[in-house]
């Protein structure tokens, strides 16, 4: 079974296991008895987590794009100055100046390595 953690005598399950079967059992036509005989995982346990603020769905970061238009014939011009360079686990190689907000970074490199 996913999401579980053997550690001594007991299971442990993790955040993010127990992060998708709060939200599923939020689903629409979804009940808690529905989840629990799909996961294994008692009801009690899972009104537990939904209860608790840490196993909430976050709501999402607002994402904001910036219309750009390439003509023909012109190049960027790039700033001076040091660069970063991330490189995703898909593979995918993220470049950006050492000023750029990282905030805006994490969500670019999260867009990137869905």
């Amino acid at each position: 079974m996913m999401g579980k953690q053997q550690r001594g005598r007991g299971t442990k399950y993790d955040d993010v296991f127990k992060r998708q079967l709060v939200a599923e059992s939020h689903a629409d036509g979804v009940s808690v008895s529905m989840v629990s005989k799909r996961h294994g995982v008692t009801t009690s346990r899972i009104y537990a987590w939904r209860n608790d603020p840490l196993f909430q769905e976050q709501p999402a970061t607002p994402t904001e794009f910036m219309p750009v238009e390439a003509l023909e014939g012109t190049t960027a011009s790039r700033s001076p100055g040091p660069k970063i360079e991330i490189t995703l686990e898909n593979g995918r190689k993220l470049s950006v100046r050492d000023d750029v907000d990282a905030g805006f970074v994490l969500e670019l490199a999260r867009g990137l390595a869905a």
